[in-house]
């Protein structure tokens, strides 16, 4: 597959690259923007590579990006000078300032701009399209965005190890230290700073994603794997009912829609063909 290297800077000084997979027939206006998953970057993920073929021999520019939360931790430029990136250090909301970048890049080329995400790459997706407001953008596409929400973890099955998680976090920001590394298991074994774990997880909940669906204003369409759904704990157990309800609530249910991939897992092993048929479906 034939790409080409795309880079952009962020306001706040951080570089950003990027692949971009070119439609095979024609010359489109509009283009997919992919966000990678939490540690992720544009390269390394065979299902997103995968997806950017399909989307472009279907008739659509795909873009592949990094955020600055790609990898769990490289050193990079800024214009605070040399500084620690990388999933182990950001703040979720600086994808804002991440993917303003990538929309400004694609609006002197394009007329519409669609963007799809993976993971965490899918909550920030949503979680931008309710705090920018962008002509270019026309919709969402959100694959296994998790639940990152305090309440629901503390209340789950893994509940005692999340709050030592916390609890960890929060000692080193008592103790003047927030980006100090802490070792944390929930959702998953993970280096990263006191500061970002609380951030993502804290009880302030600011990236919780059932309270941001009934505030969405574009079409935005949800996919999960259905093994996920069922074994993947807390983070994903009853999204998709959840998010179906909130938006019939809220009359919305003509514009939000909900696609399980059956027995696809989190990262659709085996199940990309399905998964590139639905994103095709919804790449209009």
């Amino acid at each position: 597959m034939i790409v080409e290297l795309v880079k952009v800077q962020t306001e706040d000084g951080v570089r950003l690259d990027g692949a971009l997979t070119s439609a095979t027939e024609r010359s489109p206006d509009s283009i997919v923007i992919c966000l990678h998953g939490v540690g992720s970057n544009f390269y390394g993920s065979r299902m997103m590579a995968e997806l950017a073929t399909a989307i472009a021999a279907a008739g659509s520019d795909c873009l592949r990006v990094n955020t600055r939360g790609h990898d769990y931790c490289y050193t990079g430029m800024s214009r605070m000078g040399v500084r620690r990136l990388g999933a182990g250090y950001e703040r979720v909301e600086q994808c804002i300032e991440d993917i303003n970048a990538w929309m400004q890049w694609a609006g002197s080329r394009y007329s519409r701009v669609i963007l799809l995400g993976h993971s965490l790459g899918a909550l920030k997706a949503v979680y931008y399209q309710g705090n920018q407001s962008q002509s270019l953008l026309k919709k969402v596409i959100a694959i296994s965005p998790p639940r990152l929400s305090f309440k629901a973890f503390m209340e789950g099955e893994r509940s005692v190890e999340f709050r030592q998680s916390i609890e960890n976090a929060r000692t080193a920001v008592r103790e003047g230290e927030p980006e100090r590394l802490v070792d944390v298991s929930v959702p998953f074994s993970l280096l990263i700073t006191a500061e970002s774990y609380l951030d993502k997880y804290g009880q302030q909940e600011k990236y919780s994603l059932e309270p941001m669906i009934d505030k969405l204003s574009l079409p935005t369409d949800f996919i999960f794997g259905g093994y996920e759904l069922q074994h993947s704990g807390v983070a994903f157990s009853g999204l998709d009912t959840s998010i179906q309800r909130i938006a019939v609530e809220a009359g919305l249910e003509q514009q939000i829609s909900v696609r399980v991939i059956e027995d696809a897992d989190h990262m659709y092993s085996q199940h990309v063909k399905p998964l590139a048929s639905a994103v095709l479906s919804l790449v209009d």
